[in-house]
């Protein structure tokens, strides 16, 4: 036997050691896009909960915190994109599908997003030199994939097909593509890379994308929503999955975390029926399942009603007995400083009316002096309460009366805290204070029955010790007996 036969033998049994490793149970799915594929969602305490051990993440980085490292698969527990990250709609699509297919089957994940790129960035054919003119804070999100991440989700993709089988492609881009009429094609060259790259047939892997926030839901890219709807005109495997009533976080672009929850249950249901399964188990409701119940502690900033200012934009009025403010004229009152309060220290911010209104009601903070300068900003529709990540609070950049961006707040220098409306409607407030604790702690129906007992668990459902264990915990969140607590 030659040479080249004794190679092309060792070859082919090599390609068979390979397919015999690979297990044709473990479902893959490639993930990536921007930032609300990256995740910008507080990870809040339902979302380390019952976790199934059959929905797996492959590190695409290097985590310290989590310890992972690159190309080895984890349980998907969040943050799944880099350790610095949110949460995602990727978490909830992976619960999801492990909880619909049979039980031999297993789903891992791999995440490779970048907040704010372009569909340009994430190209096979990018040029990084092309990073040259981007601002820092971009620079060092790129790094991350050693500025090709197409390269990055390829080589990961690769090493995962050792392992398992790609049976879907999942994308949420289009923010920074914004009126782009060729974006479909150019998400269609990535598609089609990935397949030729990856030798996979299209009419087995789907690309299944998602909508950008809602013009409704006061999405300042809400008119993509029109060019992402006709991508499955342009790749004949594809589906598109609806945004429609997810609620954002104030910035006009990134969803809040209930919303990455159902945006993902939203994306797999739509894996699901392409593969036949139409009613699938969706074990989290689109509405909120815990309406939270928050009051100040210790240690909590409390703004206090002495203080209230009717009338830091028009004349309003105030009634201290009742904590009733009635706005003038598109009006905004609150909490106004000459020197700014600090609270950087503090991940929420709550507002709680006594009731509904339907005045317009905003929720507005201010890091600049000036009230003319652009704040953050929630609406209350029609809700009573407002929770707002103080961690990673955005503010929109304006230029000619246009949305151009987003920046962030600078949480330690607050000169402006209250509330916008019409005006000549009375608003009756119960409280507004800036807290550690998470105000969705009352998960009692939503811990597992393993959590029931007389032990104390981690946030991951791992078993500390008994209740003695207790006074020697560190500071943290932990469950006993079906409820979260805090040991600060």
């Amino acid at each position: 036997m030659n040479l080249r036969k004794i190679i092309s033998v060792i070859a082919m049994l090599i390609a068979l050691a390979v397919q015999a490793e690979c297990d044709p149970n473990f479902y893959i799915y490639l993930c990536f896009g921007q930032s609300n594929m990256e995740g910008a969602g507080q990870i809040e305490t339902i979302d380390y909960l019952n976790i199934p051990d059959r929905f797996q993440m492959m590190a695409a980085v290097d985590y310290s915190s989590p310890a992972r490292e690159m190309y080895n698969w984890y349980s998907a527990t969040p943050p799944l994109v880099r350790q610095s990250t949110g949460l995602c709609p990727v978490d909830y699509f992976g619960r999801t599908m492990a909880e619909n297919l049979p039980e031999e089957v297993k789903v891992g994940v791999i995440v490779v997003a970048i907040g704010g790129c372009s569909i340009e960035h994430l190209d096979k054919d990018f040029d990084p030199a092309d990073l040259e003119n981007e601002a820092d804070w971009f620079k060092s999100f790129m790094s991350c994939y050693d500025n090709a991440p197409y390269a990055r989700l390829l080589a990961c993709a690769k090493e995962a097909q050792k392992q398992g089988v790609i049976k879907g492609m999942l994308l949420h881009q289009g923010e920074s593509n914004t009126g782009d009429q060729q974006w479909p094609d150019k998400v269609k060259k990535i598609y089609d890379d990935l397949l030729a790259d990856l030798e996979l047939n299209a009419e087995e892997v789907p690309l299944i994308a998602g909508q950008v926030v809602t013009s409704d839901m006061g999405g300042a890219c809400g008119s993509m929503n029109a060019i992402i709807n006709t991508l499955p005109q342009t790749i004949d495997n594809c589906r598109v999955v609806s945004a429609a009533n997810l609620e954002q976080k104030g910035d006009g672009l990134h969803f809040t975390s209930h919303s990455y929850r159902v945006l993902g249950c939203r994306y797999a249901t739509q894996a699901l029926a392409l593969m036949g399964i139409d009613d699938p188990v969706v074990s989290y409701e689109e509405e909120e399942p815990v309406i939270p119940t928050p009051s100040p502690e210790e240690g909590d900033f409390v703004f206090d009603f002495t203080y209230f200012n009717p009338s830091i934009w028009e004349n309003g009025t105030f009634d201290a007995s009742t904590n009733t403010f009635t706005a003038g004229q598109w009006g905004f009152g609150g909490w106004q400083y000459d020197t700014p309060i600090d609270l950087s220290g503090y991940k929420y911010l709550v507002a709680e009316l006594n009731a509904p209104q339907s005045n317009g009601l905003a929720f507005r903070v201010f890091d600049t002096a000036s009230y003319w300068e652009q704040p953050y900003s929630i609406d209350f529709g029609e809700k009573t309460i407002v929770i707002c990540d103080l961690d990673g609070m955005m503010k929109p950049v304006v230029e000619d009366g246009v949305q151009t961006g987003i920046e962030a707040l600078d949480t330690s220098h607050i000169y402006r805290v209250g509330f916008w409306a019409y005006g000549y409607q009375p608003i009756s407030i119960k409280q507004v204070f800036a807290t550690n604790n998470n105000p969705y702690n009352s998960l009692t129906d939503l811990v597992s029955d393993t959590c029931l007992n007389d032990t104390v668990y981690s946030l991951q459902g791992i078993p500390l010790g008994n209740k003695e264990k207790l006074s020697s915990l560190a500071t943290g969140c932990y469950i006993y007996q079906g409820h979260t607590f805090w040991i600060r």
